[in-house]
């Protein structure tokens, strides 16, 4: 019986390390992203988060950070050409993480991937492209009404609308508005799960104040 108990000891103990460094390397990863501000140090994270995925194929947050960070390469990016092949290789990766837990959160990157493809070529794909946006920012906020960047990104998609077509910008503003609050009010405390996008919301918050 001993050495039963001491077995699970010895179990629980491995497993907690591992989750621990594995934690640990999915916060140094989002330390490279925020503190990232060339193209060069972008592809740096991007390669990290690539290694830690290979290592543990079960997850879906290296994959979904490894997308981020190609997402924001390709907002960068003026060669249209290589804009689309980056987010085409985001979206691959967020389809790979989606098999493992299609939540919220990949959800609403695959629609902020999705929004990135349509800037390629808006007069071409607004109208087959913006449909699937939305449609996947609404596939998000049905798992989780108060995720942020869901609720950021639909605003922002809103705000993009209405101003093609001079409509109001209340619906728009409103979305916008609730994410900023969810990140006003979230704890600052580090989380290996996905925490971005204050600024976005904070910036996208004045346009609708003006």
């Amino acid at each position: 019986m001993r050495l039963f108990i001491t077995s699970i000891l010895a179990f629980i103990s491995f497993v907690s390390i591992s989750q621990s460094k594995f934690e640990s390397a999915i916060l140094k990863g989002k330390e490279l992203i925020n503190n990232a501000d060339t193209a060069t140090e972008y592809k740096k994270a991007s390669n990290y988060f690539e290694r830690i995925a290979q290592k543990e194929s079960g997850e879906w947050l290296p994959l979904y950070y490894q997308a981020q960070v190609l997402c924001i390469m390709a907002s960068n990016d003026g060669n249209m050409d290589r804009r689309e092949t980056t987010i085409n290789s985001a979206l691959d990766l967020i389809s790979k993480g989606k098999k493992m837990d299609k939540n919220a959160e990949l959800l609403a990157l695959e629609g902020f991937a999705q929004m990135l493809r349509l800037t390629v070529d808006p007069a071409t794909r607004g109208q087959t492209l913006s449909p699937v946006i939305f449609g996947l920012y609404n596939q998000a906020l049905a798992i989780d009404s108060k995720n942020p960047r869901a609720l950021l990104f639909m605003g922002q998609m809103q705000y993009g609308t209405a101003q093609f077509f001079g409509s109001g910008f209340e619906e728009a503003c409103a979305n916008v508005k609730k994410a900023y609050d969810i990140f006003e009010n979230e704890s600052d405390g580090a989380s290996i799960y996905p925490t971005w996008g204050k600024g976005s919301a904070k910036a996208a918050l004045a346009n609708c104040n003006q």
